[in-house]
């Protein structure tokens, strides 16, 4: 097996997409999930991933709300998706990212609605996936992020729902710390449903700096035959979790994070029999 490592660029703050690709390509991963902004001309994007040598692994979508019970904020947040479908494409991206609305915490109060519109607006955006031939991961958060879909189990049933052979599960170790009371034994249930597979500690830092148990979780992942990649998605020590930006030397601590996590994963990676 051919593992790819990757790193999310919107880790890096505010700096040009560029100065991103260069820093990834210095840290030395394979690819990263870049940003879907549908502002960005997506074969200018693509040259410059290309200029640096990196592939893309994945792409993460702008902030909205795909089950607001609010009829237009629900359709602009799914006509958003399917634009960035087509986005996807031009960018020569085989996968997207789909989840729910970070920072909403609560519903509209009724909980089978919630399930009822994000299974639908779910469907929709699998129509045209399928048609693009474009794996989408669902992304499981935690409580605090999202309302809905905070475990493996629960992304299971929302895959069963909606019925579609493209949509597969983001598990990230970061949110599995919160939600998950066996991190491992979800990544085990996921199984062959799991399409990405995020890492960072249980801090949200580098692997060793916080008490996840990182290095059974990529064991966990050859125990179910996981060939895709691992992301790493870190930010340096700070408030304000929704910002990448901490302090001056930010970009300096995660780009330490991101050198010495890539060196840990891809020892344990290789450490196990090869699937």
């Amino acid at each position: 097996m051919s593992r790819e490592y990757g790193l999310c660029l919107w880790s890096f703050g505010d700096i040009s997409v560029e100065e991103k690709c260069k820093v990834a390509k210095e840290i030395g991963v394979d690819g990263v999930e870049v940003q879907g902004d549908l502002t960005q001309d997506p074969r200018e994007l693509a040259n410059l991933l290309s200029k640096y040598e990196l592939k893309v692994l994945s792409v993460t979508p702008d902030n909205v709300d795909i089950s607001s019970a609010n009829e237009d904020t629900r359709l602009q947040a799914v006509q958003y998706f399917l634009d960035l479908l087509s986005w996807a494409s031009a960018l020569g991206a085989n996968r997207i990212c789909l989840h729910g609305d970070v920072g909403k915490t609560a519903g509209c109060g009724d909980l089978a609605k919630d399930w009822q519109l994000l299974v639908e607006s779910s469907k929709i955006v699998m129509e045209k996936a399928e048609a693009l031939h474009i794996e989408v991961v669902f992304e499981v958060l935690n409580r605090y992020e999202n309302h809905q879909i905070v475990t493996g189990k629960e992304a299971l049933s929302l895959i069963d729902a909606v019925n579609s052979p493209n949509l597969l599960v983001l598990l990230d170790a970061y949110h599995m710390n919160i939600e998950e009371a066996d991190p491992i034994e979800a990544l085990r249930n996921v199984g062959s449903k799991l399409g990405v597979y995020h890492v960072a500690d249980s801090n949200r830092q580098a692997v060793g700096n916080g008490h996840s148990n990182i290095k059974g979780q990529i064991e966990a992942l050859h125990e179910i035959g996981y060939t895709g990649p691992i992301i790493m998605e870190m930010v340096a020590e700070g408030p304000n979790p929704f910002t990448a930006v901490k302090g001056e030397d930010y970009l300096e601590v995660l780009t330490n994070y991101y050198k010495t996590s890539l060196e840990k994963l891809k020892a344990w990676d290789h450490s196990n029999v090869e699937v």
